[in-house]
């Protein structure tokens, strides 16, 4: 057995000095030897290999060598990672932000008419579809500023968000027009709903949810007086759509109390596009199901059933607040003693408990829709489209998990393969409910290997 020496091994031709100089990045960072285990593991190295190369009895009893042989080294301090990092009861609003525009872009449909596809209900489309995606962008490149300054976060959000808006704005012209229709009032739908999300995610981001909530109100009582007394308050449904829009317009652009001249931060553009391209393909699945574009369902197809997806948008705010008790759970399990197969299977336990509570929550919820749907008047909702709710949200959450293990790419070639085998299931002539039953199923599938996969390298539990 190689004796133990301290400092690092610089000129020695022992096999287990040699390894120490290949992987000195990671043996002058690591704080505990089940790192290097996870490294020498990932390297292909099993316990009989380190036993004829290295002679130690396993790979753990290598890792132990190379930690005490090689003296950490603390590197500069990791950028802040984006991402939320309000209060539990922040988290749980957001579930209830995120469904707020159900209730007036009702309104927004109906300021030039023409239905789902025509005038300002395709410009709604494009504002949602394309602005999911924006936004995700726009998110990260805020989360990415405010790790330096408040300030210079809430700069880059609004000139981002403005940015993505008219953006939104030329492509539902261009789009108009090709269809044969008068790109005004498209452009105006897609302006005021694209206005209104970059607004919101400026807000989000800057962790006001409360006051994103409260500048919802003055619309919302606009929609109920007029709901409650036709005819007797001005503007009709443009008046709601202003309201709506401008509140939170106004309060984003409202500069923060320590506007003080703050330092540059460099600005990374390369990795806004994959988040950018995340919201686009999970947009793309639900888009599928609920506009029912191959009009495999009669009579406008599933866009009446739209309304389904109400308990999963409330959900995601619930979502937010397990992942974060989730990584919480992951570094508790990483800092307890034990070999690297318990904290594994340790780690792979706290993911499923987390998961499977979202999940079986979700579940109770679409259990409750489909009981209580018939009684009120709403018509039955199909079994797969519910089940198919489920699975995404389940999805998602695990989604999430990878994108935090920087598994982004990951996580796209998921949900592409998912949009691929819902359109595929559509091509060969199933209804849009059961094509999207089977492409949720996929991406929760994949999902689950990859998150698998992942809890077994340690380093992605501190």
């Amino acid at each position: 057995m190689t004796t133990m020496s301290c400092g690092p091994e610089r000129r020695s031709a022992d096999p287990l000095a040699q390894l120490s100089r290949q992987l000195d990045p990671a043996c002058v960072a690591a704080v505990h030897p089940l790192e290097l285990a996870a490294v020498l593991e990932a390297e292909g190295l099993t316990d009989r290999v380190v036993r004829e190369r290295y002679g130690q009895e396993s790979v753990f009893a290598c890792a132990q060598q190379l930690y005490h042989m090689v003296p950490h080294r603390a590197g500069p301090p990791p950028p802040p990672r984006p991402g939320p990092q309000s209060p539990s009861w922040q988290n749980l609003l957001r579930g209830v932000i995120y469904l707020l525009p159900a209730l007036w872009t009702p309104h927004a449909l109906a300021v030039a008419g023409g239905g789902v596809y025509r005038g300002a209900g395709l410009g709604l489309l494009v504002a949602t579809l394309f602005g999911w995606g924006w936004m995700q962008g726009v998110a990260f490149l805020g989360y990415a500023a405010l790790g330096h300054d408040r300030a210079l976060a809430q700069r880059r959000l609004r000139a981002l968000g403005f940015g993505a808006a008219t953006l939104s704005v030329l492509l539902a012209a261009a789009l108009a027009a090709v269809l044969g229709q008068a790109p005004v009032p498209v452009a105006l739908a897609t302006g005021a709903i694209s206005l209104y999300l970059a607004a919101a995610t400026t807000l989000l981001v800057l962790g006001r949810e409360l006051a994103l909530l409260l500048a919802a109100l003055p619309a919302l009582l606009w929609v109920a007086a007029q709901s409650r007394w036709p005819g007797a308050l001005p503007g009709g449904p443009d008046a709601v759509l202003l309201l709506a829009v401008a509140v939170p317009a106004l309060l984003a652009a409202v500069a923060p109390r320590s506007a003080a001249p703050s330092r540059t931060a460099g600005v990374p553009w390369r990795a806004a596009p994959p988040h950018m391209l995340y919201g686009w393909l999970c947009a793309a699945c639900l888009s599928l199901a609920l506009l029912d574009p191959f009009g495999t369902v009669p009579d406008g197809g599933l866009l009446g059933a739209s309304w389904s997806v109400a308990p999963l948008i409330l959900s995601l705010g619930a979502m937010e607040l397990q992942l974060r008790h989730l990584h919480a759970g992951l570094r508790r399990q990483s800092r307890l003693s034990g070999t690297l197969r318990s904290i594994v299977w340790r780690a792979a336990g706290e993911v499923a408990r987390r998961g499977g509570q979202y999940a079986l929550g979700l579940a109770a919820a679409y259990g409750l829709v489909a009981l209580l749907a018939p009684r009120v008047g709403a018509g039955p909702l199909p079994d797969a489209l519910l089940a198919g709710h489920v699975l995404t949200g389940a999805a998602l959450m695990l989604s999430g998990l990878l994108i935090n293990f920087a598994q982004l790419v990951r996580v796209l070639v998921v949900w592409g393969l998912s949009l691929a085998a819902q359109l595929t299931v559509l091509l060969r002539g199933a209804d849009a409910a059961s094509a999207y039953l089977q492409g949720s199923a996929v991406a929760a599938a994949l999902l689950v290997v990859l998150a698998a996969l992942a809890v077994r390298d340690v380093r992605h539990l501190g």
